[in-house]
């Protein structure tokens, strides 16, 4: 749905009142009503809830599924007399941000299965509606300076906008390749992690998915590795089997230097260990470099294998 660049959006830009810095845990009260709007533009207003029978399915599914995760008996202190009702308030009054994020994928997620069809609500250009509805979601997340995205059906949080379009969603992309499939869901666990603050776990995840990656593009290729094969192991593999540039000996080491000493370094010193007597903490600037770190080394491999793929 279009995002209109009105004259006082313009006005603050001149001033400079629009922040580069992303927030995350309060959703200001108008983005909660544009989101309100935004879900009643795809998957149907009051109206269209009263009136046709999938919009009313959408809603029950999303409400049902809400309740059950949380225990719940409704979603609202306030007593609803309908789904549509139950889910809007929610959308405008829960305080707490993770839950309107799960509300979002649940939403999306059904959009995008049902909407899609040409028979809901009679819809013929299903696949254009939630194409921009998805486009315009992201646009308002930004708009509103919230550090998510909505990509593939999952809420993936952004740090900073330059690494996550020039790195984070080109790897994703990457990983949508067949037999990426394995190594994708890590990678999505990864920023799952994250986002919720699972630190250790965020890195643990980002090494599992950059040791699939590779394990993937050297079966693809017919080249052997070892079961037990740490990831330092496997960037020496690929690297013998040619499938890393080598345009010298000291460029090619010096890339592996900066894979080993980053990704599995970073898990070594951060996580997958026991604590020991005191309680240690993994600072979120370290997992964001892990993570970005991690994407970047998918890129290039994922990027070099797509060619030798097209060049079949």
């Amino acid at each position: 749905m279009a995002i209109f660049d009105l004259y006082s959006k313009r006005q603050r830009r001149s001033r400079g009142e629009v922040s580069d810095v992303y927030t995350y845990d309060i959703f200001p009260s108008a983005f909660r009503m544009q989101l309100s709007y935004m879900v009643q533009d795809l998957l149907g207003d009051g109206s269209m809830y009263n009136r046709i029978y999938q919009a009313r399915e959408a809603y029950t599914e999303i409400v049902r599924i809400l309740r059950k995760e949380y225990g719940k008996q409704t979603l609202s202190k306030i007593h609803q007399t309908d789904p549509f009702s139950e889910l809007h308030n929610f959308l405008l009054q829960e305080p707490d941000v993770e839950r309107c994020l799960d509300a979002i994928e649940l939403c999306y997620a059904l959009g995008d299965d049902m909407v899609r069809s040409v028979s809901y609500a009679g819809r013929t250009d299903g696949d254009t509606h939630v194409d921009e509805c998805l486009t315009e979601l992201n646009e308002r997340f930004k708009e509103a300076g919230l550090g998510y995205e909505l990509i593939d059906g999952r809420i993936v949080r952004i740090d900073s906008q330059l690494l996550h379009s020039e790195i984070v969603k080109p790897a994703i992309g990457f990983l949508n390749a067949e037999g990426f499939e394995g190594a994708r869901d890590e990678f999505f666990g990864a920023y799952e992690h994250y986002r919720h603050g699972y630190h250790e776990e965020a890195l643990v995840d980002a090494l599992k998915a950059f040791e699939s990656t590779m394990k993937v593009i050297l079966v693809a290729n017919e080249k052997t590795y070892g079961a037990g094969d740490t990831a330092s192991k496997l960037i020496l593999a690929c690297r013998d089997a040619g499938l890393m540039p080598a345009y010298n000996e000291s460029q090619l080491s010096s890339l592996v230097n900066v894979l080993t000493s980053g990704i599995p370094t970073l898990r070594n010193k951060n996580g997958g260990h026991g604590q020991g007597e005191a309680v240690r903490t993994v600072e979120p600037e370290i997992v964001a470099y892990g993570l970005h770190l991690t994407a970047s080394a998918i890129v290039m491999l994922a990027g070099l294998e797509s060619k030798r793929r097209t060049a079949l």
